[in-house]
């Protein structure tokens, strides 16, 4: 587990300019690569690493000066280069040089996927300078980034762009004195963010599943607040809480508190786009979200218990589903037929015996759909455990026909 400044050099004839990230400013540098040891270097130790992945061609050009090679671009290479600024500020991080094919093939583009995540480890921590990526390496590089994150638990600290081309022309930035050139160094790692959030919401309304929303949290949202005017979070902190909410009392079944969180969820999305209104892209993913609960119908408790069967149905909680559309009923008939507290443990037991007994005061289409409920709750939540059993198959579609029958009688 280390830190990790992968970079990428190609075979131009680089222009000095000076560098500027996160309000600091490095002095005239050949190459971006001298610029991002001394803002992201200076505290890491032997145990981390600079790797410069570069081609036959480009470290014959860029990475040797001409004392090693004589048709070299510049008198000292990037990696003398390296190691002065390494020696100057006193630096103990290790630089190491990877050769990569040319990627003129299928095959070489594998060869330097295999190269570029051969060289992190489980847990690193990672930065990618993306500046000299050539054509198709920056989109090959995200993806052996996600890859990574997966496959060994990388963390990325940063995606980072020199911008060169905020000088306009090249003819005109060779124009402007090195000095004058002062290259912004864009951190991209937002996009990284946008992924993550994309990927758990899709999850989450998917699956119903909002654990990756959690685990995402606020915390991980505090650089993409940044950029949105420093607003804190409030309501986004909220519908993460609601939404990770939702989905626990959904699989535990936790039906009282439902319609409650259900509203919260509502509430909460128009104030958590207001905070992320800077961050265009993230906006519409709340708006997903937002879309498919306002759909939903929180009237009362039957209402509410219906549209929670079927968003179990949708996610494939069956067993969740028979359970809250059992007691679903059960809530109709206390609503309906006694007028009484939900929650009160001796209206629900009248309400039960009034549908066991099939009792005269409620409508015949309700018990025979009870007693079908029953049966498919009671082999799904003794997981089969009878003398006949029903197959796996039935379960998903019986569902459906139950809510579409509860969804004609009850509402």
């Amino acid at each position: 587990m280390a830190n990790k400044l992968l970079s990428f050099l190609g075979t131009t004839k680089y222009l000095e300019a000076c560098y500027f990230y996160d309000n600091r400013r490095v002095g005239v540098c050949q190459f971006i690569q001298e610029a991002l040891l001394e803002f992201f270097c200076k505290n890491w130790n032997e145990d981390d690493r600079v790797i410069v992945f570069l081609t036959e061609e480009s470290k014959k050009k860029n990475w040797y000066g001409k004392k090693e090679v004589s048709d070299a671009n510049f008198e000292k290479g990037l990696e003398e280069r390296l190691k002065e600024i390494k020696s100057k500020l006193g630096l103990r991080v290790s630089i190491k040089d990877v050769e990569i094919p040319e990627g003129r093939s299928e095959k070489e583009l594998w060869d330097i996927f295999e190269r570029i995540s051969g060289e992190i480890d489980e847990g690193d921590c990672i930065i990618f300078d993306i500046t000299h990526s050539y054509r198709y390496l920056p989109m090959l590089a995200l993806v052996v980034l996600n890859y990574v994150r997966f496959l060994k638990n990388v963390k990325i600290n940063g995606i980072v762009y020199g911008a060169m081309e905020a000088f306009g022309p090249i003819d005109e930035a060779r124009k402007i004195p090195p000095e004058k050139r002062t290259i912004p160094v864009f951190d991209l790692t937002l996009f990284v963010g946008l992924f993550d959030w994309t990927v758990a919401i899709e999850r989450f309304l998917e699956t119903g599943n909002a654990r990756m929303i959690r685990e995402l949290g606020i915390a991980e949202l505090t650089p993409l607040l940044r950029e949105s005017e420093g607003k804190r979070g409030t309501s986004l902190k909220k519908l993460i809480n609601s939404l990770n909410s939702f989905s626990e009392k959904v699989s535990t079944c936790r039906g009282p508190e439902l319609r409650g969180v259900m509203q919260s969820i509502l509430d909460s999305i128009p104030n958590a786009e207001k905070e992320l209104e800077n961050l265009k892209p993230f906006s519409p993913l709340l708006g997903k979200v937002r879309e498919r609960f306002s759909r939903m119908e929180l009237r009362d408790d039957v209402t509410c218990g219906l549209e929670v069967v079927s968003w179990c149905l949708e996610h494939g909680l069956i067993q969740q589903g028979f359970t809250i559309l059992r007691e679903t009923i059960v809530n109709y008939v206390i609503m309906k037929k006694l007028n009484g507290d939900l929650r009160e443990k001796q209206n629900r037991k009248i309400a039960e015996i009034m549908l066991n007994n099939r009792h005269e005061k409620i409508p015949d289409e309700i018990l025979k759909l009870w007693d079908g409920i029953r049966e498919y709750r009671n082999d799904i939540n003794h997981a089969g455990w009878r003398e006949k059993y029903l197959p796996a198959k039935k379960f998903e579609s019986k569902l459906k026909d139950f809510i579409e029958r509860a969804k004609v009688l009850m509402l």
